[in-house]
């Protein structure tokens, strides 16, 4: 697979916000105008497939909703904005990522209520990209995701694996999981090692879309890369990063 630079939308709450003008409530201006499009101005490498050379750059768009819409006139309490109002901002912001800025992958904050059921294979491929130097790796495969989801993995970690000196997988016993362990040894060589516990100080690419496994407790979170943790490190990075005002 070449690499090529990937665009992502992400919609999310900024607690405890206003929308603003000059230092001054303005809801209108929201309502008229629509929700800003900001983009985080660092990008983010990954690396996909069989070929290493090149890294593919990951730009984040975002647009955030004010939690609150403007104060009571009388006591200055705030107050926040109707159901379907909220909600059309918020569809209006991804209508005009997609068309304006060509962002075809689109994530929402967990609070949202509305989030895609598959976190984009370029945003985990950036977490795992952030993961180097490493010579040992612990697979989890999602439990429904059959030969398509260990076409996913193999994607992931196939620039990886020539350096790879261990893999461990923690899971169930599945045609799939046995799949992924004939392709690590026929491919490169690995032997690959069971375990109920990932290795608390190597990368742990868990594609599990359900509960978190057991063994999460013991192992370090900046290790562990999954759904929660993604979208955790993706809402860090847009409210505190710097960024860029797009429109």
């Amino acid at each position: 697979m070449e690499n090529n630079g990937t665009k992502i939308l992400y919609t999310g709450i900024a607690y405890g916000a206003y929308p603003e003008e000059h230092g001054k409530i303005n809801p209108r201006k929201v309502i008229k105008e629509g929700l800003p499009l900001k983009k985080l101005s660092r990008e983010f490498p990954y690396l996909l497939g069989e070929k290493r050379a090149g890294a593919g750059r990951l730009s984040i768009y975002y647009a955030l909703l004010p939690e609150y819409r403007r104060k009571t006139f009388f006591s200055g309490q705030p107050k926040g904005w109707k159901p379907e109002t909220a909600r059309q901002l918020l569809e209006d912001a991804v209508r005009k990522a997609i068309v304006t800025l060509d962002c075809r992958e689109q994530l929402y904050a967990p609070e949202l209520h509305n989030q895609p059921g598959q976190i984009p294979i370029e945003l985990t491929a950036a977490l795992l990209y952030r993961q180097r130097p490493f010579d040992k790796i612990c697979i989890t495969l999602a439990a429904e995701g059959g030969e398509y989801g260990l076409g996913q993995v193999i994607e992931l970690i196939n620039p990886y694996l020539p350096r790879t000196r261990q893999v461990f997988f923690k899971g169930e016993d599945s045609p799939v999981c046995e799949m992924l362990e004939d392709y690590l040894y026929d491919q490169f060589g690995i032997i690959m090692t069971r375990t109920d516990v990932p290795p608390s100080d190597i990368p742990w690419l868990d594609m599990e879309e359900t509960d978190l496994p057991a063994g999460k407790a013991s192992h370090d979170d900046r290790r562990h890369i999954n759904s929660l943790e993604t979208l955790k490190f993706l809402d860090t990075a847009v409210k505190n990063g710097y960024n860029t005002k797009v429109n």
